[in-house]
C-alpha cells in the first residue's frame, strides 16, 4: 500500500508540473492538439498508479515526452501561421448577413441543432439577433450582436430542421403543414430547401439553403 501511495504522489507531482507548463486553461479552451495530449496524459498516468508491476519510469518517461512535445508544438505554432492552421484549423463564419452558412456547417461536420445549442449558450434564441457568428478553433462560438434586431417575443420552436418537419413542435405552437407549405410556396421553396424554420408567438423565421433568411410577422396558428 505504501508503494502505491509513493508512486501516486510522484506521478501527481509530475502531472501538476506538466499541466502548469501547458498553461492555465480549462478543457473547453484547449486547442485540438492540446485536448488530445491531455487525454493521453490522463491515460498514461493511470496505469503506473494502479499497477505496481509496471515500472514507474514507464509512466513518467511518456509523460515527460508528451509535455516536451506540447512545449515544442506551442512554440512552433506561435511562429508559423501555416503550421497553426494545419494543427488547429481556422475559425469559420457559420452565421453571416444571410443567416446560417450551411456549407460551413457541412465542412465542420455540424448540424443545425448543434449550432442552435451554441447560440442559446451565448444567450441568443434567434438567428436575426446575430450579425455574425464565428466558430473558433476550440469549438466556442463568438457572436457579434445585431443591435437592430428585435428579440423574439417567446422561445422559437423549430418547425423544420434540415428539410424535415418537427411535428411535435408544430403541434405545440399550432402551426399546420398547410400554413408552412403556403409560406414556402410564396417564396418558391420546398421543404427540402429549408435548413431551418422556427415559430414564436409573433413570427415565422425561414432559413433557405444557400440563400438569405426571411421572417414573416404574423401570428402562428
Amino acid at each position: 500500500m505504501l508503494v502505491i501511495v509513493i508512486r501516486t504522489i510522484i506521478i501527481l507531482f509530475f502531472l501538476v508540473a506538466g499541466v502548469r507548463l501547458m498553461g492555465k486553461r480549462t478543457i473547453g479552451e484547449l486547442q485540438p492538439y492540446e485536448f488530445v495530449i491531455t487525454l493521453a496524459v490522463a491515460d498514461l498516468a493511470c496505469v503506473p498508479m494502479q499497477d505496481i508491476s509496471v515500472p514507474i519510469t514507464y509512466g513518467l518517461v511518456p509523460l515527460i515526452i508528451l509535455f516536451i512535445v506540447h512545449y515544442i508544438l506551442t512554440a512552433v505554432i506561435a511562429k508559423s501561421i501555416k503550421f497553426r492552421k494545419f494543427v488547429n484549423g481556422k475559425p469559420m463564419i457559420v452565421i453571416d448577413s444571410d443567416g446560417i452558412n450551411s456549407e460551413c456547417l457541412t465542412k465542420l461536420n455540424m448540424d443545425v441543432n448543434d449550432l442552435i445549442s451554441l447560440i442559446r449558450q451565448q444567450g441568443y434564441f434567434s438567428i436575426p439577433e446575430i450579425s455574425f457568428g464565428i466558430l473558433e478553433t476550440n469549438g466556442k462560438l463568438s457572436i457579434l450582436e445585431n443591435e437592430n434586431a428585435t428579440p423574439p417575443s417567446s422561445i422559437p420552436m423549430t418547425i423544420i430542421v434540415e428539410g424535415k418537419y418537427m411535428k411535435e413542435n408544430m403541434e405545440s405552437v399550432k402551426v399546420s403543414e398547410e400554413t408552412v407549405n403556403n409560406v414556402l410556396k410564396e417564396k418558391s421553396l420546398k421543404v427540402k430547401d429549408v435548413v431551418l424554420m422556427t415559430a414564436d408567438s409573433g413570427s415565422l423565421f425561414v432559413q433557405p439553403r444557400n440563400a438569405k433568411y426571411f421572417t414573416i410577422a404574423q401570428q402562428a396558428g
